[in-house]
């Protein structure tokens, strides 16, 4: 017996492994901004040549849009354009309590944020800030929320290339926490930053950055690219991942001030005049944005920022090419995409998902293969080649289901 036991202490000794995730190079981030590395411990074993146990798979993940309040019921946002040094004064003579400020410096104005005294109500806030002197506009903190095969189809429906070649180019991805180390981005260039909200890896975040630049047998549809994990959604008491103006402005004035080649934005919420200014900015900086339209269904207007016109507004079709049950409808949707039951990455593994957020994914991955947003810094020409391009689906014509149809890559080739 003794010299079974020390044998088996050997063999174990012998087959441990050590792994270590590489933080990313450069200089320390500036105040308020954080990127994330460290390192990680494995252990290999193997006893009588036995196979390591299958982790099975999570249950599927059905996006749909929950039902929460369109804002923080005792919290206001007014804006100050430049500096805005006088924000505590303003704050006070409103009788609000000053909680902080933000110059955007994309868009040059200040965010500032701002408590109630209890029984105050936002509107009457709203209306006390704006007879100020010196304040642009007041608004509430809105809430948004996330809408959330080694061959996949995909790839084939939106007219990407069989044998995939790598592609350079950048993106920013504004979404809940990545599993930077999940074995899907294995060798993918991820960095990330956290703006509020926890650093716990989330399945909606993991899934759309390695729908965007996964690797391995479950390839992203922008293999190659650098990607930008801005997270700004955590978790809530209903499950729901949520953020709001306050975490999202700041989150897209980093997202302008990086200057991406495409911008994937897989949330949605109520119609926000700051975060627009911040979007007019990031369009004029030639950023191709891609936004998710909703999980409202049939009845479901199309959220913002699909809304805003810098957007290419995203539902999402099966690999049948129906559409997704629960995705929102309305004119301003432009293109679909194959967002539903789709294998992705989630923490720990992989699951099946579905939702406008997902097909914005596939179709943001895409983008960077169109030399208009590849260096070309024209994101008016994408949309044009990308209504062009697209696969008429449902009544002729642009639609309120599949906007202008299924989004292509290329023309189809000729049979």
């Amino acid at each position: 017996m003794k010299w079974l036991i020390a044998g088996l202490a050997l063999a174990l000794l012998a087959s441990a492994g050590f792994a270590q995730a590489i933080p990313g190079q450069g200089q320390r981030p500036p105040p308020g901004r954080t990127n994330t590395g460290g390192t990680g411990f494995g252990l290999s074993i193997k006893l009588g040549g036995k196979k390591k146990p299958k982790v099975p798979d999570a249950p599927p993940l059905d996006m749909r849009d929950a039902v929460i309040d369109e804002y923080l019921p005792d919290q206001v946002i007014f804006v100050l354009d430049g500096l805005g040094e006088n924000a505590e004064p303003i704050a006070r003579k409103a009788n609000l309590r000053f909680i902080e400020s933000t110059w955007l410096d994309e868009s040059d104005v200040t965010m500032v944020v701002a408590v109630l005294s209890p029984g105050d109500m936002v509107p009457a806030a709203i209306a006390r800030l704006e007879k100020q002197k010196g304040v642009a506009f007041a608004q509430p903190d809105y809430q948004f929320q996330l809408l959330g095969k080694s061959r996949p189809k995909r790839f084939d429906l939106h007219v990407i290339p069989e044998k995939q070649p790598k592609v350079s180019g950048s993106i920013v991805m504004i979404d809940a926490a990545v599993e930077t180390a999940h074995a899907n981005l294995a060798g993918a260039s991820v960095t990330q930053q956290f703006f509020g909200t926890d650093n716990k890896p989330a399945v909606h975040g993991t899934a759309i950055a390695a729908l965007l630049v996964g690797t391995g047998d479950y390839p992203g549809t922008a293999q190659g690219a650098t990607l930008t994990s801005l997270a700004a959604f955590g978790s809530s008491a209903t499950d729901t991942q949520l953020s709001r103006t306050s975490y999202l402005a700041k989150a897209m004035n980093e997202a302008s001030r990086l200057r991406p080649d495409v911008l994937n934005l897989s949330f949605g919420g109520p119609q926000d005049r700051l975060l627009g200014i911040t979007l007019d900015t990031i369009r004029k900086n030639g950023v191709c944005v891609s936004a998710a339209a909703g999980n409202g269904a049939a009845a479901g207007k199309v959220l913002f920022p699909a809304s805003h016109p810098s957007s290419l507004a995203v539902t999402a079709v099966d690999d049948k090419l129906k559409g997704y049950a629960y995705a929102s409808q309305g004119d301003r949707i432009d293109v679909a995409g194959v967002g539903v039951g789709l294998n992705a990455a989630a923490p720990g593994g992989r699951r099946s998902v579905s939702g406008t957020s997902f097909a914005t994914a596939v179709i943001s991955g895409a983008l960077l293969r169109m030399p208009a947003c590849n260096g070309g810094r024209n994101p008016a020409a994408m949309k044009e080649q990308v209504a062009a391009r697209a696969q008429d689906l449902g009544v002729k014509g642009h639609d309120a289901v599949f906007g202008n149809g299924l989004f292509r890559l290329s023309a189809p080739a000729k049979k």
